[in-house]
């Protein structure tokens, strides 16, 4: 007898909370906020909240990469056509006229053999940029967030439901008590959302996918993009440089520029616009560091074993649910039991059913 003493409390920390619950005699409502609250500690437990936080994270940039627009790129690459068009209408006058206007440009002719040299320079350190927007392309980008939208049809509605399921029976309780009535819940619906099966690991699958070719497409864009972006935010301080005036007359420099040549007020002009464009194209910026931050190296083990561990506590804990609230859809008890599971998801609080 003290043998069978001492298993009696294990075997009764095994049973479901729920009935537990009845065989205390509790109110309904009562009883299902303590099987809420249970389910709480069991998503703190199987680190379902961090699974929940990185789908969010996912999601967003799956939302960037599927929305993203060419326009700032079109603008940026208009940008760099009228920076090469004045650049050389820049270096055919310095060969064949003066670099200055005004009453500077005769003075002009003795120093335009040394701005010509610095000037080609910048013309070489341009083209470099030139290719480096021609290798941005977006379309990789686009089919990367279709591809990843596919996969996280299945996965954000399954992971969402099971992290929502402990609100949203603190929820049934809570509006029970308030009505004085049996809570309302339902079950059908609630149960099948924990028997996550084959679809969630072929997503889960589909989602590494996505990373293969990843890590060289966005390091070979971020490389670009880091070019573009360099040139252009110190390029108004380098027109400056280059049409500066040299020693010995370097003091000449500000009247000269008080009177500038025409390709020197056209470059700040598209330096202007083209800053003006990075900041447009700043959401592509954004979309390159979160790919690297999020997916590139994700391990969706950090979502499957929390959805695995939570389903599992979890359905121990509802296996007396309906012995607790009435149903809220008798009619649909029949659907749900020969529907496949993969189509049916949890409802959460004020939300419409999730059915493929």
């Amino acid at each position: 007898s003290s043998s069978s003493s001492s298993v009696q409390p294990a075997v009764s920390s095994l049973q479901p909370a729920a009935s537990r619950a009845m065989g205390s005699d509790k109110e309904p409502h009562v009883a299902v906020r303590e099987i809420a609250t249970q389910l709480q500690e069991d998503r703190n437990k199987s680190n379902l909240k961090n699974a929940d936080q990185l789908v969010d994270k996912i999601e967003e940039m799956k939302n960037k990469a599927s929305n993203l627009s060419p326009k700032p790129l079109e603008k940026m690459k208009e940008v760099v056509y009228s920076w090469r068009d004045s650049m050389e209408y820049a270096l055919k006058d310095s060969n064949a006229f003066g670099l200055a206007t005004g009453d500077m440009a005769m003075c002009s002719w003795w120093y335009n053999p040394k701005v010509d040299l610095k000037l080609k320079a910048f013309f070489e350190e341009f083209k470099e940029v030139e290719n480096a927007l021609a290798a941005i392309k977006l379309q990789p980008f686009q089919e990367l967030g279709g591809k990843m939208a596919q996969a996280m049809d299945t996965i954000t509605p399954t992971v969402k439901d099971l992290h929502g399921l402990p609100d949203k029976l603190r929820d049934i309780a809570d509006e029970a008590n308030k009505k004085k009535t049996r809570p309302v819940a339902d079950t059908e619906s609630i149960k099948m959302s924990l028997k996550t099966d084959a679809s969630i690991n072929q997503s889960l699958r589909d989602l590494e996918r996505c990373q293969t070719r990843l890590p060289e497409l966005v390091d070979r864009t971020k490389s670009n993009y880091t070019k573009l972006s360099e040139f252009f935010s110190e390029a108004e301080g380098r027109i400056r440089d280059v049409f500066t005036v040299p020693t010995p007359c370097c003091w000449m420099s500000g009247y000269v520029m008080d009177q500038p040549h025409v390709a020197v007020i056209e470059l700040q002009r598209h330096t202007a616009k083209a800053i003006s464009s990075l900041g447009e194209f700043q959401e592509f910026a954004d979309l390159l560091d979160g790919l690297q931050q999020t997916l590139i190296d994700l391990d969706v083990a950090k979502i499957s074993d929390p959805v695995k561990q939570f389903s599992s506590l979890a359905s121990r804990r509802l296996e007396c649910l309906d012995t607790l609230v009435d149903e809220a859809n008798p009619a649909r008890s029949q659907v749900f039991a020969s529907t496949d599971v993969k189509s049916r998801f949890l409802l959460l609080p004020g939300k419409k059913p999730l059915l493929s």
